[in-house]
């Protein structure tokens, strides 16, 4: 009974085209990208493996395709650099022990040698109670399909619009904490919280927050050249506190991968104290409206 979590970015845009694909530990690694490509809008009719992290061609293990592999079967082992399995073969539970997966550890996957589509998992979380053999499945997702697999430009540089009234709201860069605040005071924002402050001459500002609308939550990041949403929470059919909880549940899943992402940039790693750390905002505004008990 386990099955697993994948949180399925697009390289170039990750913040904006992502699915939440779970699929069951004896699903194979091609049954898992059978569910990727019409998940994001791409053919079937090209060539692609699955390696470990995001090392793309310098995988140490690549699982290939079952085309390839039975192609490749015929070359000499000697002159190859990386191990080759058959994503055919191997079951999703198999390939998270040969690669050592944990949470929050990354798979990658190029599909289309030629054009090069290319994408990264986070494994999310690993689902104890589900079925070993529940089918791959997307349950949550951001972003469009995409609808231009053979045009040479594919992402979309201008980014996701704002929800009212951030839109008209919120300047290119920091926002002042107390601007942010007077959000709440608009009858269709429930919460407003910040994540990220800093203080300046001119008083705090803040460069993260969540904002919880009544049926649907965002976290906003400021990157450059301006807000990004990074997160999108679903409230319906939730009360206030379930849905706030959820909120708080997707700003603490964002900690740990911006975490992980600094890890992979700078080569260092950021444990589970650092992640704590960067809870202390969310947790004393908890605190302050009087929900502490979802801490």
């Amino acid at each position: 009974m386990t099955a697993y979590r994948f949180r399925v970015k697009f390289d170039p845009d990750p913040t904006s085209l992502w699915r939440d694909i779970v699929v069951g530990a004896d699903r194979t690694i091609a049954e898992f990208q059978s569910a990727i490509n019409p998940a994001f809008g791409l053919d079937q009719g090209h060539l692609w493996f699955i390696g470990g992290d995001e090392d793309y061609w310098d995988c140490a293990v690549k699982y290939q395709c079952p085309q390839e592999y039975e192609e490749s079967l015929g070359g000499d082992p000697v002159l190859r650099t990386e191990r080759i399995e058959n994503a055919g073969d191997v079951t999703i539970g198999e390939m998270t022990r040969q690669l050592g997966l944990e949470q929050y550890d990354r798979i990658c996957y190029l599909y289309d040698y030629g054009d090069e589509w290319r994408f990264y998992g986070i494994l999310k979380e690993v689902l104890s109670d589900e079925p070993s053999d529940t089918e791959p499945i997307v349950v949550k997702e951001k972003g469009d399909l995409i609808n231009d697999q053979y045009e040479p430009s594919r992402v979309d540089e201008s980014g996701p619009p704002l929800p009212d009234p951030l839109y008209s709201v919120l300047p290119e860069t920091a926002v002042p904490v107390a601007d942010l605040r007077e959000l709440e005071e608009h009858e269709d924002i429930v919460h407003v919280i910040p994540l990220l402050s800093i203080e300046t001459g001119f008083g705090a500002v803040c460069e993260r927050f969540a904002i919880q609308f009544e049926e649907t939550g965002y976290i906003l990041e400021n990157f450059q050249p301006g807000w990004q949403i990074v997160e999108e929470v679903d409230g319906a059919n939730k009360t206030e506190e379930e849905f706030l909880a959820a909120l708080a549940d997707a700003v603490r899943e964002w900690h740990a991968e911006i975490a992980e992402m600094s890890g992979a940039m700078t080569g260092q790693h950021f444990g589970e104290e650092t992640v704590e750390a960067m809870h202390v905002e969310l947790e004393a505004e908890l605190e302050r409206k009087g929900y502490g008990h979802l801490l």
